[in-house]
């Protein structure tokens, strides 16, 4: 446990003196907030539509379904875009620099290295998730009536966590296979992709091969999230494909002895 700790720390003190995870949160941050802006600017040109309108129709508009869930299903698309940066360095640029023959050197297992890794990984989306979280604090502050349902929020918040350990465990593990950081942030970010395109396609399918799609896509799985709802089904996929990408990262990792 103590090296396995040492590890972490270790990636947590390089992750926040170099660029990289300054330039993920920075990307994260900016682009989240264009999409929490939109959807609010959006909600409210259809609150003062409906007040001149379809008067009526104001008690059918609801803050955490028009604005907080879509805000949810955009940053889990987020994503797959800024999770790439924060995996990319993990092992690959441990293998470029030759400084894993440091580790080697250790008495630590292959297990210790990917576990005290991911949790490094984990602490920059931790991070992201904390902004996230402030968008909602920020309408509950000025909004006058009807302020976010919290059940709602802290479901999809639980839902964003679960997506980021599996992301962040694809990541790590591509990063273990080359000494190249731009190889593997492309090549998780293509994997990341097809996940995700595997939960779109679903909608013009039917029958097995959609329920095929729905199973496979990981944004998919973000639906029930976003609602508010917490189906086991969804949490047993972010974990499962946790566990087995973080599982082939250690057989890399021991396979290649770190040559």
């Amino acid at each position: 446990m103590r090296k396995m700790m040492a590890i972490f720390q270790k990636e947590v003190r390089i992750a926040f003196t170099t660029p990289v995870a300054y330039i993920a949160l920075a990307i994260f941050s900016v682009v989240a907030g264009f999409f929490f802006c939109r959807l609010l600017a959006d909600f409210q040109g259809r609150i003062l539509v409906a007040a001149q309108t379809r008067p009526l129709a104001l008690k059918y508009l609801n803050l955490t379904d028009d604005v907080l869930t879509p805000l949810v299903l955009n940053v889990s698309v987020l994503l797959i875009f800024v999770v790439p940066l924060v995996t990319m360095g993990l092992i690959a640029a441990e293998r470029r620099s030759r400084t894993h023959q440091l580790l080697r050197a250790c008495p630590v297992t292959s297990s210790q290295i990917v576990i005290g890794k991911y949790l490094g990984a984990m602490t920059i989306v931790l991070a992201m998730l904390v902004l996230t979280g402030a968008l909602p604090l920020l309408l509950a502050a000025y909004a006058r009536d009807n302020g976010p349902e919290w059940s709602t929020v802290v479901t999809g918040l639980i839902g964003l966590f679960l997506e980021g350990t599996a992301f962040a465990a694809v990541g790590l593990f591509v990063s273990s296979r080359t000494k190249s950081q731009l190889v593997a942030a492309i090549v998780t970010f293509c994997i990341l992709l097809m996940l995700w395109l595997a939960g779109w396609a679903a909608g013009d399918s039917s029958g097995l091969t959609r329920e095929v799609l729905e199973g496979v896509g990981a944004t998919a799985h973000m639906r029930n999230f976003a609602r508010g709802v917490v189906d086991l089904r969804d949490v047993v996929y972010y974990l499962s494909l946790a566990a087995f990408f973080l599982f082939l990262a250690q057989r890399s990792l021991a396979a290649r002895a770190w040559k």
